[in-house]
């Protein structure tokens, strides 16, 4: 769930087709015209994409000792994907799938440990509110994912949340559950940090180069970029929203518009972190929103999917009227104190699967290839495990991870 800055490459258009696995890929952007080197590099593992997923994995594998190269066709924090932006929710108990809670567990300790290693501020517990009407989709997933794995939680009629949580107003027909392991991931820092270490450890970079194709040639696979090649034993495809592009339909993907909206909490102590809660709230028919405390920047307020399928490339930057609408008319509902008219807006994107959990696993034709992508809206939170999984795979073949639930096979 889902903030950035411009990134401007500048430098001539530059549009090319590459071969990849199942299809091909069309680059179409700026990058700078002269001075580019072409010439073979050699690592043990490429990374395709530097978001929250990418710059984990390049973190991961450089900390197994691979020489591993990151592509990002932007820059680093850039706002045109879905990892931009000061800030991500992390929660524990989870509706979607009790699966997911043995890799939240671990995420949350690769979290601190990332935040301890970089000696930067990653991760800020507020608890956690999931909201909705007793017996609806979302308070009945927490509360089995809770149950199910033996998670601290509390269940509150609606006087009880408003009375500990002032900021909220809420009916009596609603009830909700109280996640203490909930909190607030930096997301611009938690990047930073994985960019930082790896690094440190010997990994290299390459932003505002984009990945135009590879071909596998003698148990390598060459990659070809916008500005030169590189060769590689082993590539990961991190690639967001354009990873359904990149690999031709391998995976059923949908890319989805999402706007993001900021409010003015007019000074009111109730909305900080230290007394407001991350939430999330189902509002009839499987209507959800959800939010952040102020950190600063005002009380970060959308929807949760119910957006335009949309091409990453020409996704709509503008955001509209009837964009605002709902989330409006929700804090007025719900956020009553909170000024209506929002300070902030931003435009990001799902990149959803068809049972919008994820998608992690070697390509069908190729063990050298690792997929990692289609997120589906609720995966920041995973990154700093998921690196973990996927330098397994590379590494291993196989992780101790329970990603059964999350492969490609489903599809087919």
């Amino acid at each position: 769930m889902n903030d950035g800055a411009q990134v401007d490459p500048g430098g001539l258009t530059d549009s090319a087709d590459g071969a990849f696995p199942g299809g091909t890929f069309s680059v179409q952007d700026s990058y700078p015209s002269e001075g580019l080197p072409r010439f073979l590099k050699r690592f043990d593992a490429l990374v395709v994409g530097c978001g929250a997923m990418g710059s984990s994995v390049g973190y991961s594998l450089s900390k197994r000792g691979f020489r591993t190269l990151n592509m990002e066709r932007f820059g680093l924090n850039h706002d045109r994907g879905s990892s931009h932006g000061e800030t991500r929710i992390f929660r524990l108990a989870y509706f979607e799938d009790t699966r997911y809670v043995p890799m939240l567990r671990r995420a949350l300790e690769s979290w601190q440990e990332l935040q301890r290693l970089s000696d930067m501020k990653l991760f800020q517990r507020t608890g956690g509110l999931m909201v909705g009407l007793p017996g609806g989709e979302l308070l009945t997933g927490v509360l089995k994912s809770a149950q199910a794995d033996a998670l601290p939680h509390r269940v509150l009629s609606s006087r009880e949340t408003t009375d500990e949580f002032p900021a909220f107003k809420l009916g009596e027909e609603y009830s909700a559950v109280h996640d203490p392991n909930a909190g607030i991931l930096f997301s611009q820092r938690c990047l930073s940090a994985f960019v930082k270490l790896a690094k440190e450890l010997g990994g290299e970079f390459r932003f505002n180069e984009a990945v135009i194709g590879w071909e596998k040639k003698a148990g390598e696979f060459e990659v070809r970029t916008t500005r030169g090649k590189y060769t590689a034993e082993k590539v990961v495809v991190c690639a967001g929203a354009w990873t359904g592009k990149m690999l031709g339909g391998v995976i059923p993907l949908q890319v989805e518009r999402q706007v993001l909206f900021w409010f003015d909490p007019g000074g009111r102590a109730s909305f900080s972190p230290e007394r407001m809660p991350v939430f999330i709230m189902e509002e009839g028919g499987h209507h959800y929103f959800y939010g952040i405390p102020d950190v600063g920047d005002g009380v970060k307020v959308a929807r949760h999917h119910e957006g335009d399928t949309v091409d990453p490339d020409s996704v709509d930057r503008e955001v509209h009227e009837s964009d605002l609408l709902p989330v409006a008319d929700f804090v007025k509902g719900h956020l009553p104190s909170a000024n209506p008219l929002p300070r902030a807006s931003s435009v990001c994107m799902y990149t959803n699967t068809p049972d919008r959990n994820f998608m992690v696993d070697f390509h069908p034709d190729d063990e050298d290839l690792v997929l990692v992508s289609a997120c589906s809206g609720h995966g920041f939170k995973f990154a700093s495990v998921m690196g973990e999984v996927a330098a397994d795979l590379v590494a291993e073949g196989r992780t101790k991870h329970d990603i059964s639930f999350l492969n490609l096979g489903r599809f087919h």
